[in-house]
């Protein structure tokens, strides 16, 4: 299976030449531990910086060691507090741009305000003001993973992987559920069949869809072909121009396509170390965490030495 971790990856993942940086910004205690774990599967030490909110909430930031022709690597995880956490990554990467740094690379593994990509009525398309506004800092490269749309990487004008997190999540639940065979891949909204067909096929299992759930984000109510006023009549316009009106969507009863009879439904239960969740583990013991440092530490072990990427994107499709 694609999602085990060949020997080769293992005895490579500390092999780094010199010349790397890399920094946690100081978003939460996730953002740090995901931070240690990847230089500690690299070989480096931590770099050195001073990230801090003023009495007035600004934002400070001091690089604390030399970044002068080095390629630093900046680790940042979405808080609650997204604002803020993006006016710390804005702030360390422009600041080792003006400390004469050779590439700065970004890893955000959830990007915020991805959601917003689509022109929603009178709104704006906000992932794409906030990509100019990294490269505008001066971020050179960036390591995401699992973009609400993979299009969002052409809101940049710099290279982007999106990474992806199925094979650490496939590889739990064929490690972690006995009885994974007789289980059913559900879909929690049509909009994510995608992606639960995608675990189904490589699994072997069948799949299930909810169905009457509420998809108010991905609505095509608020995608911006319905900003004009909607009225039956636009005889202001023209006298004998009618134009039909489109009937309104009604949200059906909730309901399970597929067949769940005795089976284990697989809807979510492991979450990666991207984001903080430690509340919501104490609220809900079934929630499990996985590991992913190892994928990100050698992306940026690849990028460093100039090695393709290839190797991290084995069996993904365009679907994926």
């Amino acid at each position: 299976m694609f999602c085990v971790t060949p020997p080769e990856l293992e005895t490579k993942m500390n092999v780094t030449k010199g010349g790397l940086v890399l920094f946690s910004a100081n978003s939460n205690s996730s953002c740090m531990e995901l931070s240690k774990k990847i230089a500690e599967r690299l070989g480096v030490e931590m770099g050195k910086v001073q990230v801090y909110q003023e009495p007035n909430r600004e934002t400070r930031v001091q690089i604390q060691e030399s970044v002068r022709g080095k390629d630093v690597f900046i680790i940042q995880t979405v808080s609650k507090d997204v604002n803020t956490t993006i006016m710390e990554l804005l702030i360390m990467v422009y600041a080792c741009k003006t400390s004469c740094a050779k590439s700065i690379i970004g890893v955000i593994p959830y990007f915020p305000y991805s959601k917003q990509c689509k022109m929603r009525k009178r709104g704006s398309i906000v992932s794409k003001l906030l990509a100019s506004m990294m490269c505008k800092a001066g971020l050179t490269h960036l390591i995401t993973m699992d973009l609400h749309q993979k299009e969002i990487q052409g809101f940049f004008n710099i290279p982007v992987d999106n990474l992806r997190a199925s094979p650490f999540l496939l590889q739990y639940i064929q490690e972690e559920i006995p009885d994974y065979r007789n289980a059913v891949i559900v879909a929690k909204s049509p909009a994510s069949a995608k992606r639960a067909q995608s675990f189904a096929e490589r699994l072997r299992l069948g799949i299930a869809v909810i169905h009457g759930e509420a998809q108010d984000a991905e609505s095509d109510l608020v995608d911006g072909r319905h900003s004009p006023p909607m009225v039956r009549s636009v005889a202001a316009i023209h006298p004998s121009l009618e134009i039909p009106m489109l009937i309104p969507k009604e949200k059906p009863p909730i309901t399970v396509v597929g067949d769940v009879g005795g089976r284990i439904a697989i809807i979510v239960v492991v979450v990666t170390n991207t984001i903080p969740h430690e509340v919501q583990k104490l609220q809900c013991p079934k929630i499990k965490t996985v590991d992913i440092s190892m994928i990100l530490s050698e992306a940026i072990r690849r990028i460093h030495n100039g090695e393709s990427m290839s190797y991290l994107f084995r069996n993904i499709g365009l679907d994926d």
